[in-house]
């Protein structure tokens, strides 16, 4: 078991390492103990419906995707705003962006229960190609399968980095200075979402979701 002390000093000196200013106040993330994760069913049933919506989002043809619904049974997974989403026949621009950012979030997912080797630099975005071919060719099944949750440990490791790394992204913003260059503000702040998602942070649901810093 990491302690929570170790956690966080663990985290500053990466992001000193690359040169991400660090904030010596913020407080830890939760102890294990207190920490509950969710589980691999709970994790396989939001990256089906957010992979769908992304597809939607980068313009998959209305048949593949009524199809990819019908076979993971995706209709009783979405969110009401996904649901919205993806029964409007005319979507926005922003709605596209929005829901093609969450490909960030979903990496995260995956690799929470093993399903792509790493989570690469917070400056890189995923690998889409490989991201859709690992969730869509794969039956619901055939991901529950081949999934294993990490330990809460090493969520917990990466949850408190990209905490801190948020807390930069958004440091900058309010002074209106420049974004270090070893974050993406966007990679940043989904991959804090999905983490706080995956720990139930203040026991929120998908789209209730805060990213406090």
């Amino acid at each position: 078991m990491t302690s929570q002390k170790l956690r966080k000093t663990r985290s500053e000196q990466e992001l000193i390492r690359i040169n991400v200013p660090v904030n010596e106040h913020l407080p830890y993330v939760e102890a294990e103990p207190d920490v509950l994760i969710r589980s691999k069913v709970e994790i396989i049933n939001r990256i089906i419906p957010l992979t769908i919506t992304a597809a939607k989002a980068l313009e998959a043809p209305d048949e593949y995707l009524a199809e990819a619904v019908e076979d993971y049974q995706a209709n009783k997974l979405f969110t009401n705003e996904e649901r919205q989403f993806m029964e409007s026949e005319i979507t926005n621009e922003q709605a596209k962006i929005n829901f093609s950012w969450k490909l960030e979030s979903i990496w995260v997912l995956l690799w929470s229960v093993g399903l792509v080797p790493e989570l690469n630099s917070p400056d890189k975005t995923c690998d889409v190609d490989l991201l859709l071919d690992v969730v869509l060719n794969s039956s619901r099944d055939d991901l529950l399968n081949k999934a294993t949750v990490k330990e809460k440990s090493i969520i917990l490791d990466e949850l408190d980095f990209i905490y801190r790394a948020h807390w930069a992204v958004r440091n900058a913003q309010l002074h209106g200075t420049d974004i270090p260059a070893a974050l993406d503000e966007g990679v940043v702040y989904e991959r804090h979402y999905a983490f706080n998602w995956l720990v139930h942070y203040m026991d929120q649901e998908w789209e209730e979701i805060s990213t406090d810093t």
